[in-house]
């Protein structure tokens, strides 16, 4: 019994919307993460492209197991398991936090934000890593990718500031018919949607087959 409490312990977390949330130890979470107002960002595929940086960054950083995920035009699903030291409160706010600085960066707004965090490494946790990240790879990726932004819309940006909304859902995966269910729905969500028949933003591309773990 009283291993079975500690497996179940449970934290409070108390958000600035003073929203709690359970969180569960050892437990896996499908997530689901909305754009400000739903606003379509991710019709444009150089933002999509900056997102999986992120992912890929944050699943680094953060140290999460990641089983499914997804990316639709203004929300996004994924399946993960936080680990003892980064629960899934700090693992959303790290990614939605970056992407959200990434993509106003690529389109211009907030630069002198972004170089500050860049030279100050305004990030305590795991600074020396996250720096060594960013100066050798991720600022790479995100510089050319503004690059790209920026021919492609050499005269105007069309795109208000980025935003997600304040909160995300999460729900508890309780059990291997769970598991395997979330996933489906993740592979769903690609005809519910009407996304393209060529979209590659999700977990069963090979491409990204880094980020998962079996």
């Amino acid at each position: 019994m009283n291993g079975l409490l500690r497996f179940f312990e449970i934290v409070y977390f108390h958000h600035r919307n003073s929203q709690k949330r359970i969180i569960f130890e050892d437990a896996v979470y499908f997530i689901t993460s909305k754009t400000h107002n739903n606003y379509p960002y991710f019709r444009e595929r150089i933002f999509c492209e900056l997102f999986v940086e992120n992912l890929r960054l944050c699943k680094r950083l953060k140290e999460f197991l990641l089983y499914g995920w997804v990316l639709n035009y203004d929300h996004f699903h994924s399946q993960i398991q936080p680990n003892d030291e980064f629960n899934i409160s700090k693992v959303m706010q790290f990614l939605k936090r970056n992407v959200s600085r990434n993509i106003n960066f690529i389109m211009g707004i907030n630069n002198h934000d972004e170089l500050m965090h860049i030279l100050t490494g305004s990030d305590n946790d795991h600074c020396r890593l996250q720096m060594e990240c960013k100066l050798y790879t991720h600022i790479k990726i995100k510089w050319l990718l503004k690059y790209r932004f920026k021919i492609k819309y050499i005269n105007k940006n069309p795109f208000p500031k980025f935003r997600w909304k304040k909160t995300f859902h999460d729900e508890y995966t309780r059990n291997d018919k769970s598991f395997d269910n979330h996933l489906d729905y993740i592979i769903y969500n690609l005809d519910k949607h009407n996304l393209p028949s060529d979209w590659p933003y999700v977990y069963t591309n090979p491409k990204y087959d880094d980020l998962i773990d079996d």
